[in-house]
């Protein structure tokens, strides 16, 4: 409990400010890996692009097919992040090859391919569900 001499107004104010420091930082590593990464930045116009043009093709949608498809991108853009930052830190720690760094980045992009694995499959549904 906030208990001050100006009210509830600084406790709110105090308790916003905290918030958004804390959302500062996620906010920060997704508008760095737009601007410097590559793999990242094409997940997220291209596959874009392919979920605009889904809803566009599809129209209208029901409620749970939307949330399949958000989903799936969403998962995409989430394990793209994952293996970005995964394959930086690896870099920087050990930037030598080495036989099991490079499974482990082969791992993290297998969840890549699974995530999109998993989109092609909900467009699939949508297709053969509107033959």
């Amino acid at each position: 409990m906030c208990k001050n001499s100006f009210g509830w107004f600084v406790c709110y104010t105090y308790k916003m400010k905290k918030l958004l420091t804390r959302y500062s930082h996620p906010i920060r590593g997704i508008g760095y890996a737009l601007a410097n990464d590559r793999s990242y930045r094409s997940q997220v116009y291209i596959i874009g692009a392919i979920v605009a043009a889904i809803f566009m093709y599809f129209d209208p949608l029901q409620l749970w097919e939307v949330l399949f498809v958000v989903l799936a991108y969403a998962l995409i853009l989430i394990t793209e992040l994952q293996n970005s930052a995964l394959e930086a830190a690896l870099d920087r720690m050990h930037p030598e090859m080495h036989e099991s760094i490079g499974q482990s980045k082969d791992m993290a992009a297998g969840a890549v391919l699974t995530a999109g694995v998993f989109l092609l499959i909900v467009i699939g549904v949508l297709v053969l569900g509107r033959i």
